[in-house]
């Protein structure tokens, strides 16, 4: 977690509220990153800082406490716990921690171990219930007296010389989980599993799965062809009712969603073809593929990071053709399928082909920045045409829209 990073240089969070070219300069800006298990299942969602904020600690914590005064944190985290950067006044208790229905806890900064009340904050805190992740454990002075009393701690395992092993054993040895950040590219994980942490701060699809050259199944070849028909430049309704019709189980997904999301119809539709149009094409995408992912995986997050990533590719790009890209890479990157086969069974743009293959154009790099910024990877996102504050912000533009999408969707 880039700690721009002193107390707390802590998270930022602009929460997506208001267009960025009118969000204030002093406004904290957040990203949102998955506490994941080896099983890819969430534990918590932490609300690092992206923006630094040239401002004394005062006018810092006002900020933090402005920010979590306004934020619905169920848009950004829905009922699973949230993790915030605590400020001085809610160590202390004279600030309220804003409420969420999974449970606010608090990310604690190393310098909290440091002050003279800052062991006797984090014990109430304890025992108050509180969840607390004591941030850039490394065994300092302070640290390892407060291992009793905090839920977590979170280590930076990208930090050169770090004797990871041994801080893992420490923090076990006192009954306290482990977890990894700035966990980067496809062998992170794997190096943090290997490390004995027990989570990783990330993506939930930040994990290597074998993508091979397979046959596709009958499922698959449906999704695709459907992409495939909605993409053309004249969308030919009747062939996709034509090939949505084979899967009855499809059928009643598509008039069940526009039936949920029309409203003020004089009668409810029961034509598909009418459905299909009513829909329109980045609708009617949406459903096809997160039906064909629903049927593989028994969580929300997955679906959620699918078109959260395309709707964050959208945002920065500004047109579908954005989401598009989005949406198949985080397709394959769930299903295993890999990127060229998703190419050649759906005829996207040699564009589109080139920025899911090799991250190149315009698109490329916004996709190489929104996966970069679902891994916490700030350098990765200096990289490409965008700033970390850009991306924090369409993310969080996405955020919501995409949870309501899943919701709307009913496959969960």
């Amino acid at each position: 977690m880039d700690h721009t990073r002193s107390l707390p240089q802590s998270p930022t969070i602009d929460l997506g509220t208001r267009p960025a070219q009118h969000a204030a300069a002093s406004a904290p800006v957040f990203s949102r990153l998955a506490i994941v298990d080896r099983r890819r299942q969430v534990l918590a969602y932490a609300l690092p800082i992206v923006n630094s904020l040239d401002a004394s600690p005062k006018e810092m914590t006002e900020a933090l406490h402005l920010a979590y005064r306004t934020v619905d944190l169920a848009k950004y985290v829905a009922d699973r716990p949230a993790f915030i950067w605590a400020t001085v006044d809610m160590l202390s208790g004279e600030a309220s921690i804003p409420p969420s229905g999974g449970g606010v806890g608090l990310l604690i900064h190393p310098s909290e171990a440091l002050r003279a009340d800052g062991a006797e904050n984090i014990i109430a805190l304890s025992e108050r219930s509180i969840r607390t992740i004591l941030v850039d454990f490394t065994d300092q002075p302070g640290q390892r007296a407060l291992l009793p009393f905090v839920s977590h701690v979170m280590i930076d395992i990208g930090v050169k010389g770090l004797d990871v092993a041994t801080l893992v054993e420490i923090a076990h040895n006192a009954g306290v989980s482990v977890i990894a950040e700035n966990v980067h590219g496809k062998l992170g994980p794997a190096r943090a599993w290997d490390l004995g942490v027990d989570y990783i701060m990330g993506s939930i699809y930040q994990h290597e799965k074998p993508q091979q050259k397979r046959n596709l199944d009958a499922g698959e070849i449906q999704c695709l062809e459907t992409v495939r028909l909605l993409a053309a430049s004249d969308v030919d309704t009747g062939r996709i009712a034509e090939v949505l019709s084979s899967d009855p189980e499809m059928t009643v997904r598509v008039l069940h969603l526009v039936n949920s999301v029309a409203i003020g119809l004089p009668q409810r539709v029961d034509s598909l073809h009418r459905a299909i149009i009513m829909l329109g094409p980045t609708r009617l995408t949406t459903l096809v593929m997160a039906s064909l992912i629903s049927s593989r995986v028994q969580q929300m997050d997955a679906l959620w990071y699918l078109l959260a990533r395309a709707a964050a590719c959208r945002e920065l790009i500004g047109d579908d053709t954005g989401y598009t890209v989005g949406l198949l890479s985080a397709f394959s990157e769930e299903t295993g399928i890999p990127v060229g086969v998703l190419v050649e069974k759906s005829l996207v743009s040699a564009e589109v082909a080139d920025a899911l293959e090799n991250y190149e154009g315009p698109l490329g790099a916004a996709l190489a920045a929104v996966i970069a910024h679902e891994q916490g990877d700030i350098a990765a996102i200096v990289e490409t045409a965008w700033t970390p504050d850009q991306v924090a912000r369409a993310y969080l533009t996405a955020l919501p829209w995409a949870l309501e999408t899943v919701r709307q969707l009913n496959l969960t």
